[in-house]
């Protein structure tokens, strides 16, 4: 071969050569980029929270409202009728002739309980009834009242304003009313002012006690 021929063959196995490693280079995938950012997280570790101390309630306060009972009503014993005495200084009156019934329901408020009705048809001065409750009375002449009248009772005391009932000495009674005088009788010893109050007395002496006393109409037999 000359050497023309000898550069030709050169020049084809060149050119071979070439062509096989521009194929591999276009067929083999590129490398991922070494450049791409990487992901990262900025944000810090969380702490923990502490939950909140829950807060303080006030105490209940301990202080207690306390509620005065009512008083009960206090009779007074009068000559005219009664008094009702409500609260520290109000007193009501209930003159003889007033109405039967709020005079029994007064009666009742003060002694603590309802009263026991009687009918009393031989009363001197005609048909009467009563109502009472330990001890203590009141006459009724029709939808009247007309009299009371109180024997005492253990625990319990009824006076007039100047502190005169059940219980009161002869010398207390004459001191107190002047015009009192005493008269002997079936009942006993009986005393009566010039007003109308009037009792019965153990004896007639003046430290004798009186054991009944009563205003207005009675019902019993001298």
């Amino acid at each position: 071969m000359g050497t023309a021929g000898a550069v030709l063959a050169l020049a084809a196995c060149g050119s071979g050569s070439s062509g096989a490693a521009a194929s591999s280079a276009a067929t083999t995938p590129a490398a991922p980029s070494s450049s791409a950012p990487a992901v990262t997280s900025s944000a810090a570790p969380s702490t923990p929270v502490r939950p909140s101390s829950p807060s303080k309630t006030a105490r209940p306060s301990t202080t207690r409202t306390t509620t005065k009972p009512v008083a009960r009503p206090v009779l007074v014993l009068e000559s005219d009728g009664l008094g009702y005495v409500v609260g520290d200084a109000a007193i009501r009156h209930l003159p003889f002739g007033s109405d039967a019934t709020a005079v029994v329901t007064a009666v009742g408020t003060a002694l603590g309980g309802s009263l026991t009705r009687n009918d009393l048809p031989e009363c001197g001065q005609g048909p009467r009834s009563s109502a009472g409750r330990a001890g203590f009375s009141v006459l009724l002449d029709g939808t009247k009242f007309v009299g009371w009248t109180d024997q005492g009772a253990k625990g319990r005391r009824l006076t007039t304003a100047d502190g005169l009932g059940v219980g009161s000495t002869l010398r207390d009674i004459t001191a107190g009313r002047p015009g009192t005088t005493t008269s002997e009788g079936s009942v006993g010893t009986e005393f009566v002012d010039a007003d109308g109050f009037g009792g019965i007395l153990a004896g007639a002496s003046p430290t004798s006690r009186a054991t009944l006393v009563y205003a207005g109409e009675t019902c019993f037999f001298r």
